[in-house]
């Protein structure tokens, strides 16, 4: 059973350390029960007081637990290495963060090694009136500039004529 000191408790251990605290399995029941007795009754504005308290010292210990599961999962993204003593609906956030932030992470270095790919230029043999290629964009082509044209429209220019390789 709860007390208020063992919230406060858990709160100041918590913030002490860098990594998550081994918390009861059921904390969330627990403080749930705990502000079910406190809340029951007549109150007093001592009794208002001490509620206000509970509740702020809950939120601190959450929000200490949530930036140390937002911490912990870029690590896990960087390392592999999930942490201890998280509660099951930590876990279900947890692993949710993972996959976003390593699906963020793949394509950002996908699309960073795409980019720095060389792509073949043309120069333009003959101006030819503007098209819209394969890829859905407006090609201009002008003799003697020189382009990038992706494939299979560069195959095609190439067989027509109307580009050759830059050099």
């Amino acid at each position: 059973m709860l007390t208020f000191d063992t919230i406060r408790d858990l709160e100041r251990v918590e913030k002490q350390n860098k990594r998550l605290q081994k918390v009861p399995v059921d904390i969330t029941v627990q403080l749930n029960d705990y502000l079910k007795r406190k809340e029951g009754g007549e109150k007093t504005s001592a009794d208002l007081t001490e509620m206000e308290n509970i509740k702020s010292t809950i939120k601190r210990f959450f929000e200490l637990r949530e930036g140390k599961i937002l911490s912990s999962a870029l690590d896990t993204v960087r390392t592999g290495l999930p942490p201890e003593h998280m509660t099951k609906e930590e876990e279900a956030i947890f692993y949710r963060l993972v996959a976003a932030l390593k699906e963020g992470r793949e394509k950002f270095f996908a699309d960073l090694n795409k980019k720095g790919e060389e792509k073949p230029l043309y120069r333009v043999k003959k101006t030819i009136p503007s098209f819209i290629g394969p890829d859905m964009k407006k090609y201009t082509l002008v003799e003697n500039s020189v382009v990038e044209v992706p494939p299979p429209l560069n195959e095609l220019l190439l067989k027509e004529g109307v580009v050759e390789p830059a050099k």
